[in-house]
């Protein structure tokens, strides 16, 4: 929540990916792995002048481990165009698009595993997964005026479609047909950045203050309904939905003085909502109606130094997660846009040019946390929360051939309320790497990811799973060139150990044919990759 020009779920992180303007190599890669995996990937860019251009593409494709065929299929596709219209501006329009579709296991119960009755890559409705489809298009254009000045304006627009089946809880609440689930999401999505940034001096400091208006709206068609093997039972719930938010900000950046910088602002964002309903009498759910709200927040930043290399820095700000419209319609005292309150102490130290660390304390409140439910595979707005945490970070470079890497992770989360724990918070989470590149061209990196138990439910009486996981990669230049360009071999090995380890676990009730009409809690989890193999070649020339 300490950026201006991060809004909505900016609470705990957000990201930021930017991609290249050009390649300086085109590149072809093929590669294949056990399960019936594969993955071709290309990337090129025809032009690096004044038209700088790139296109990438991948296919995906992998069975996964499981007893039934996953026909876990991705493509993906990016082309961009930057140019400079005149020596003082620049135009990029980007093109993206993503298709991927899946056969899924679903989150399998933990009695059964243990009970013998199926594999821990089994599934009890091997009828779950979906498919989902993603284009993007975006428009970047700055202009630097004289004294100092910039103009920028970022246009974007989406089309987005998600089909999903699942099956969480089996025949707890329909013992004839099963409890599968159907949900369709088709939406337009479309946004801008607009603003202007403008570098100063101020009593002979150095200083930048920005002005911008963000915008986003969404045009959305939502359905939830029933459904058996994929055939369609009832609908509960069909709505259209727009949702739209307008964010004017102020960003200032200040160096106070030579050892001081400030950073910070603040921004306003107002939503609309308005819902319709589009089911009738057939729905038990109706949502229906308008609504409206809006939420500032401000955002400070001090950095200290450098000394030595190193910089204290102390953050405090606010931020907002919205929550879903159609919630927001039905209940009227429901929180429309829930408050976050951020602090954090850190300190950012280069003391040789090998070797960088960085520690940070901080603390986070939710006025409202969202919490999975299990029975409708969806989330619902809880009490007050309060995180406390804190993280250590380290980069070294003992050698030119050597580079270690290492992050930990503890936070502590609870309602603050009853202090009862936030289920499915981690405790404690820790990643490492170490990679060597050898001069007769190999290169190896060996990576170890560790997430800690954490609490399954509110009293903390069950505690979920914790695991340790280990990924190696191999790369190697092989020194028989083609005509034209280089080649190169890499093998990757995910999970080296073969650890039985769970990719999502939750505890919450289903039932089994046999069992009581009330259902059984347990344990239902997703598992994880097994020993995973995938090698190949990549070829790198110039075009």
């Amino acid at each position: 929540p300490y950026h201006v020009e991060y809004g909505d779920f900016a609470t705990a992180g957000a990201a930021n990916y930017v991609t290249r303007e050009s390649v300086p190599q085109t590149m072809v890669q093929s590669a294949g792995g056990n399960f019936s995996t594969q993955r071709h990937l290309f990337m090129t860019s025809p032009n690096r002048d004044r038209f700088r251009t790139l296109f990438a593409g991948e296919f995906y494709y992998t069975d996964g481990p499981y007893d039934f065929v996953n026909r876990n299929t991705r493509y993906n596709g990016l082309a961009k165009l930057t140019f400079d219209p005149s020596a003082t501006s620049q135009l990029s329009v980007t093109f993206t698009q993503h298709y991927g579709r899946w056969n899924g296991a679903g989150q399998i119960p933990l009695r059964e595993v243990e009970g013998g009755s199926l594999d821990r890559f089994g599934s009890l409705d091997p009828s779950e997964g979906g498919k989902s489809v993603r284009s993007t298009g975006r428009l970047d254009y700055h202009y630097d005026l004289p004294g100092g000045g910039t103009a920028f304006a970022n246009l974007w627009a989406q089309y987005y479609y998600l089909s999903l089946y699942t099956n969480f809880t089996f025949f707890l609440n329909d013992p004839v047909n099963g409890d599968g689930i159907e949900q369709t999401d088709r939406r337009w999505l479309t946004g801008s950045d607009v603003g202007y940034r403008q570098t100063f001096r101020l009593l002979d400091r150095e200083g930048v203050l920005t002005a911008g208006l963000q915008t986003r709206f969404d045009n959305i068609r939502v359905r939830l309904g029933t459904q058996q093997k994929r055939s369609s039972l009832a609908i509960t719930q069909e709505s259209d939905i727009f949702e739209a938010s307008y964010s004017p900000y102020l960003k200032l950046d200040l160096q106070f003085l030579p050892w001081l910088r400030f950073a910070g602002g603040g921004r306003l964002d107002v939503f609309t909502y308005n819902v319709n309903d589009r089911c009738g009498t057939d729905c038990s759910v109706r949502p229906n109606g308008t609504a409206s709200d809006a939420i500032a927040s401000g955002k400070a930043n001090l950095i200290f130094g450098p000394w030595a290399g190193t910089e204290f820095f102390m953050n405090a700000g606010t931020g907002f997660h919205s929550n879903d419209a159609r919630d927001v319609v039905l209940n009227p005292s429901a929180t429309t846009l829930t408050r976050a309150i951020g602090y954090e102490l850190g300190i950012r130290s280069q003391p040789w040019t090998w070797t960088e660390f960085l520690a940070t304390a901080w603390l986070l409140d939710l006025d409202s946390e969202l919490v999975f439910v299990g029975d409708e595979g969806t989330t619902e707005p809880r009490g007050k929360t309060r995180r406390l945490g804190t993280e250590l970070s380290t980069r070294i470079t003992p050698v030119e051939w050597l580079s270690i890497r290492g992050d930990i992770t503890y936070t502590h989360a609870e309602f603050r309320k009853t202090g009862d724990a936030i289920p499915l918070a981690p405790q404690f989470t820790a990643f490492s790497s170490v990679t060597a590149r050898l001069p007769i061209g190999l290169s190896g990196t060996l990576q170890m990811l560790t997430v800690g138990s954490r609490a399954g439910t509110e009293d903390n009486r069950v505690k979920l799973e914790p695991f340790t996981i280990f990924d190696l990669v191999f790369r190697y230049k092989i020194p028989l060139a083609p005509p034209t360009g280089r080649l190169e071999a890499f093998l990757s090995i995910r999970n080296v150990t073969n650890t039985d380890w769970r990719q999502a676990q939750f505890f919450y009730e289903s039932r089994l044919p046999g069992e009581p009409a009330g259902g059984v809690s347990d344990i239902h989890f997703v598992p994880g990759t097994p020993r995973m193999f995938l090698g190949g070649l990549t070829w790198f020339w110039s075009a």
